[in-house]
C-alpha cells in the first residue's frame, strides 16, 4: 500500500470512513519492538534477542526529479514521490514490510522498486567513479485478502539485458487469510491479529457480516486479553492493539456493514469493560495495586470489589471528575474520593 496518507473525515463525527491500513501498520507495528521482532524472526527464519537488538524506524517516502523532465523549463519541473509502507533495521540490517489487501500482480514491481529508492537515497559514494553498491531492505509481504496465486515465498531474478548472470531477489510473504487466531500466536505474529478483521470487508449479506465480526471481535479481544497476562506482550501494545481493533471494526462497520448498531453497541461495550492500560496508570501501578487490596473490605465493613476500584481508576485517567464518575457508577462521590486517593491519584483531604 502507498502513496496518499491523508484519511478522509466524516465532517459530522471527525471520525476515518477511509481505512488507512498502511497507518494502521504503522502505528501499531511501532508499538513494541519485541513484538515485530518476534514476527520478523518467525517470518524469516532469523534469530534476533528481542530485548537486546537495536530497532530503528527508517523514512519511507522519497522524492526524486523526474529524469524525462525539461529543467530548462520550470513548469516542467516534475517530482515523483513513492512511499512504502514500513521500513526499518535491527542491528543494522534493513527490513521493508509492505501490506495489500487486494492481489496485486505488480506487487513484486513495486517492492523491488520501493528497495531501489531507498537503496538510492542511502546510497554512500566517496567519489565520482567509486563503487557504488545498491542494498535493498530484505522485503516482507503481508497479503490480507485470499489469492492463491501467491505462494509463501515470491522468486524473482534481475538481469542485466544480454547478459546471462542474474541476481535474485525473493520476497516472504505471510498468507494472513490463511491463518487463525490460534496459529498467529503460536508463530509469534501477534501483530497481525486486528488485522483479520478485514475479511469482513468482502460480505455479501451485511446482517450475517455484522454477526461474523462481533464474533471475530470477541475472539481477538480474548486473544489480546489472554497474551497480557501470559506477559507475552506489554500493557501498552495491549492498549494499542485495542485501538486497531476498534478502528478497523468502526471503518468496516461504517463502509461495508451499513453502520450495524449491534457492533457499536458491541465497541461501546467493549471500551467500557476494557481496562486503560495507559502509562500514566502502569507508572502508578504498585499505588493501584495497594489501593485495589487496601480497599476490599474496608467500605464500610463490606468487601470492595476490584472490578469496582479498577473501573474507577479507568474512568479518571479518562478525564472524568469524582462527581461524573459517581454518577455514572451510581456510587457516592465520598467514595469514589476515597478509592482514588487510595491509589495515589489525588491528594489526600486534611
Amino acid at each position: 500500500m502507498s502513496q496518499t496518507k491523508k484519511a478522509k473525515t466524516d465532517n459530522a463525527s471527525g471520525k476515518p470512513t477511509k481505512l488507512r491500513v498502511d497507518e494502521a501498520l504503522k502505528y501499531l507495528f511501532t508499538s513494541e519492538k519485541q513484538s515485530l521482532i518476534r514476527l520478523i524472526n518467525n517470518a524469516l527464519n532469523e534469530n534476533y534477542d528481542p530485548d537486546t537488538t537495536e530497532l530503528v524506524v527508517l523514512g519511507t517516502e522519497f522524492i526524486f526529479q523526474n529524469p524525462l523532465s525539461d529543467e530548462s523549463e520550470a513548469d516542467s519541473f516534475d517530482l515523483e514521490r513513492i512511499i512504502a509502507d514500513m521500513i526499518f533495521s535491527l542491528n543494522g540490517v534493513r527490513y521493508h514490510i509492505e501490506f495489500q489487501t487486494n492481489a496485486d500482480k505488480s506487487i513484486v514491481i513495486r517492492i523491488i522498486g520501493y528497495g531501489v529508492a531507498h537503496a538510492r537515497s542511502n546510497m554512500e559514494s566517496k567519489g565520482t567513479h567509486d563503487e557504488i553498491i545498491f542494498e535493498l531492505p530484505v522485503p516482507v509481504l503481508i497479503q490480507i485478502d485470499e489469492d492463491e496465486s501467491l505462494s509463501d515465498k515470491i522468486p524473482a531474478k534481475i538481469r542485466m539485458s544480454g547478459r546471462e548472470d542474474d541476481y535474485a531477489f525473493e520476497i516472504t510473504v505471510i498468507r494472513l487469510w490463511t491463518y487463525d487466531i490460534e496459529e498467529l500466536i503460536k508463530r509469534g505474529f501477534y501483530l497481525l491479529m486486528p488485522f483479520m478483521l478485514m475479511r469482513h470487508r468482502k460480505v455479501k449479506n451485511p446482517e450475517d457480516g455484522a454477526k461474523q465480526l462481533i464474533a471475530d471481535l470477541h475472539k481477538i479481544e480474548t486473544a489480546i486479553t489472554g497474551l497480557y497476562e501470559k506477559k507475552l506482550i506489554s500493557s501498552k501494545l495491549r492498549t494499542d492493539m485495542h485501538i486497531i481493533v476498534n478502528y478497523i471494526a468502526q471503518a468496516i462497520n461504517a463502509k461495508y456493514l451499513g453502520k450495524n448498531q449491534e457492533i457499536d453497541e458491541e465497541l461501546k461495550k467493549m471500551d467500557a469493560a476494557r481496562v486503560l492500560f495507559s502509562n500514566e496508570v502502569e507508572a502508578r501501578g504498585i499505588a493501584i495495586g495497594e489501593a485495589i487490596g487496601e480497599a476490599r473490605g474496608k467500605a464500610e465493613g463490606k468487601a470492595e470489589g476490584e472490578a469496582e476500584v479498577t473501573q474507577v481508576i479507568r474512568l479518571f485517567v479518562q478525564k472524568r471528575t469524582p462527581a461524573q464518575i459517581s454518577k455514572d457508577m451510581k456510587v457516592p462521590v465520598k467514595k469514589v474520593k476515597d478509592i482514588l486517593r487510595k491509589s495515589g491519584l489525588i491528594e489526600q483531604s486534611h
